[in-house]
């Protein structure tokens, strides 16, 4: 019997990982969010048969949820590529990105976690690639859709990288043919060249799961000097803006207003300052222990 098919699903939140698994797999027990807040918390195998293969789909936590950090993000990827039963039994065959074509306009984070899941790949990775693109039935037009994949496909797009090293880019109609289609099309690559080896899994093993020392690592720390180069620059610029001391118990409501203003403003850049702070030191010093991720899925191997 061939072995079972893996796929992890990521994307941004509200992209349609779940509604993929569900459209895919026929299960209707799936718990889809349809808001701004990711629904899918931990990551979660969803098993079904195609054209006689098992295939599980890895339905995973949105990849800009803004309730973890990127160093959070990055911790969780790294405890189920480097888990014992994974190295050894369980490598993707694939993965799948999906991204909401109605998305406009690409913004800094995008392109960080973008950066950041192309050194999580490694360039070795993206032929089991496929960039599924969702929500094209709320497009007007041909040249609306042309005119988004190519702003993400051109010269200094955010896939460009990804896409001249072999990723694909296919249409996914939110329907299980459009679903099964990109799904045989990592198989028929997978099993041509063989299954997926992330980077990050590489690199993790050699150097016995110290993230600071891969290469997504290296450019979460970058991230992160240069976001506390940034906030401590706009606390030198919001200290020369300090007004009048006699505005903080003046009978006057507005100065009063426009001090409490400066003064929260001022504690909010301390707080985002400490917590980049905080998240650098982690990662110089984080190791990611083997978990049982895997297990908890499939059982101990």
């Amino acid at each position: 019997m061939a072995e079972a098919v893996l796929i992890a699903l990521v994307g941004v939140t509200g992209a349609g990982k779940t509604t993929f698994a569900s459209v895919a797999s026929g299960r209707k027990d799936l718990v889809i969010g349809y808001g701004v807040d990711p629904c899918t918390q931990d990551p979660e195998a969803i098993e079904f048969q195609l054209d006689g293969r098992e295939v599980v789909l890895i339905d995973t936590p949105g990849f800009d949820d803004d309730a973890r950090s990127d160093l959070e993000i990055l911790e969780d990827i790294g405890k189920w590529l480097v888990n014992k039963g994974y190295a050894r039994n369980h490598q993707l065959n694939g993965l799948i990105l999906l991204h909401p074509i109605t998305h406009n306009r690409v913004g800094g984070m995008e392109r960080k976690r973008t950066r950041l899941l192309e050194n999580i790949l490694g360039p070795n990775a993206y032929n089991r690639v496929v960039i599924a693109t969702t929500m094209w039935d709320d497009l007007v037009s041909e040249e609306a859709m042309a005119s988004r994949i190519h702003g993400r496909t051109g010269e200094g797009g955010v896939w460009a990288d990804m896409c001249k090293q072999g990723a694909t880019i296919k249409r996914h109609y939110n329907n299980q043919k459009s679903a099964h289609d990109i799904i045989r099309y990592i198989i028929h690559v997978s099993d041509r060249t063989g299954k997926v080896k992330p980077l990050l899994q590489l690199e993790m093993m050699q150097n016995s799961g110290k993230v600071f020392e891969t290469s997504a690592g290296r450019v979460l720390k970058e991230q992160l000097e240069e976001e506390i180069s940034l906030i401590m620059s706009q606390i030198l610029d919001h200290r020369r803006d300090r007004p009048p001391e006699a505005w903080r118990r003046s009978r006057d409501g507005n100065s009063r207003r426009r001090w409490k203003e400066w003064e929260q403003e001022g504690l909010d850049l301390t707080k985002k300052l400490e917590a980049r702070q905080s998240q650098l030191k982690k990662l110089s010093s984080l190791t990611v222990r083997v978990r049982h991720f895997w297990s908890r899925i499939f059982g101990k191997s």
